[in-house]
This record gives structure tokens, C-alpha cells and sequence, in this order.
């Protein structure tokens, strides 16, 4: 009487991929499907710094402290004494010719004509320094500006690094678990195809049948190794 018997059913294989330092497996715990990645020391370190630099600079990153305010002060102060000594070295240029014609036409300055050319040069002067004074609240509105968007292309930086690790994480667990799913599924095909073998031992077909399922045209050397089964 020959002997029968079925096989096991094959367990879940686990698996694992390596690029470099860094490396992705997936297994089973306890019953319990598990997927890990492995960093990299580089990877870790540019991931925390990441991480720990956006939770620092989030909280505040609209509100300026006393040192970004100074210097930005410290820039608009700059540019409003360069704009202030612009403007009087124009009048002081202006005034110097007016005086100068005046005294070379009427021989002195106390004329109609000097006078009311004189008005209209200080009335040149008020308009440009009210227009500069504008200026300068621009030029502090832009520097604000400026802050502001070098903060938020930083956290932009910073995010994209943090993410783009924990993309490469997930595909790599991806592919991993892809590498164990398709061990399993012919661990699958096996394990059919030896139950298959058991049940049709003596049959004529039985060769064919290994040969097709397990991919191989050996069928008799595999018949012969389960010939105990």
C-alpha cells in the first residue's frame, strides 16, 4: 500500500531589498504582517535634522524676533539717511545754480524772480521727500517680504528632504513586499503542484502536469524526488 500524504501549506516567506546602507523587509510577527526601513546614517541624520529644524522654526515662522527686526531697521535706516542725502545734495545743487544766475541777470538776490523760483524749488523739495517717504515703507515692507519668503523656501527645503526620504522608504517597502508576494504566489503554485502529484501518482500525465506547473522540462528527476510522498 503506498504511502500519501499532503503538503504543508508554505508559510509566509518574508523579504528584504538593499540600496546601499539603507534597507527595506517585511515579514510576519507573531501573525502579524510587519514592514521596517532601515536607514542610512546619512539618511538619518538629513531626516532628524530635517524634522527637528521644521519644528523649531513652524511656531514662529511668521513673527519676527528683536534681532530680525533690528536688522531690518538697520537697512531701512541705511536706506533713508543714502535717499535723505540724495535728495538734499540735488537742492543744495539746484539752489547754488538759482543763486548764482540770479546774482550774474539782477546783480543781487532780492528779486520777484528769484523768489519765486526759489519756491518752486523748495515746493520740488517737499514733493520728493513726502514720494521718498513712501519709499521707505516700501523698502520696510519689502525687506519684511524678503524674510518671509527665504523662511518659507527653507521649510520648503526642509519638507521636500523629509519627504522624499520617507517617499524612498516607501517604495522601497513597496518593492519589498512586491520581491515576497511573489515568492509567495510560487509558493503557491508549488505547493498546488505537488498536491496535484500526490493525488495523480501513476498517472501518465503526471510528468506534463510538474512540467507545466513548476516551469521546467525535468519533470522525471522532480517525479522521483517526490516519489516518497
Amino acid at each position: 500500500m503506498s504511502k500519501v500524504s499532503s503538503a504543508n501549506y508554505p508559510q509566509y516567506s518574508s523579504s528584504s531589498i538593499s540600496v546601499g546602507d539603507s534597507k527595506a523587509s517585511t515579514g510576519v510577527l507573531n501573525g502579524v504582517l510587519t514592514s521596517d526601513y532601515d536607514m542610512s546614517d546619512a539618511e538619518e541624520t538629513i531626516y532628524n535634522y530635517a524634522l527637528s529644524t521644521l519644528a523649531g522654526i513652524l511656531p514662529g515662522v511668521n513673527i519676527f524676533d528683536t534681532d530680525t527686526l533690528a536688522s531690518i531697521k538697520s537697512e531701512v535706516d541705511a536706506y533713508k539717511d543714502r535717499g535723505i542725502q540724495e535728495i538734499n545734495d540735488l537742492y543744495n545743487s539746484s539752489l547754488l545754480d538759482l543763486e548764482n544766475d540770479a546774482a550774474s541777470r539782477f546783480g543781487n538776490l532780492d528779486n520777484s524772480i528769484f523768489a519765486d523760483s526759489l519756491n518752486d524749488l523748495e515746493s520740488d523739495r517737499s514733493s520728493a521727500v513726502n514720494s521718498f517717504a513712501q519709499d521707505i515703507l516700501a523698502k520696510q515692507s519689502e525687506l519684511e517680504a524678503d524674510e518671509l519668503t527665504q523662511r518659507y523656501a527653507l521649510i520648503e527645503l526642509l519638507s521636500g528632504l523629509s519627504g522624499d526620504i520617507y517617499g524612498n522608504a516607501l517604495n522601497a517597502i513597496s518593492t519589498a513586499l512586491g520581491g515576497s508576494s511573489s515568492y509567495n504566489s510560487y509558493n503557491k503554485d508549488l505547493y498546488n503542484a505537488i498536491s496535484d502529484v500526490s493525488s495523480l501518482k501513476g498517472s501518465n500525465s503526471t510528468n506534463a502536469l510538474i512540467a507545466n506547473l513548476l516551469g521546467t522540462s525535468s519533470g522525471n528527476s522532480i517525479l522521483s524526488l517526490l516519489s516518497s510522498l
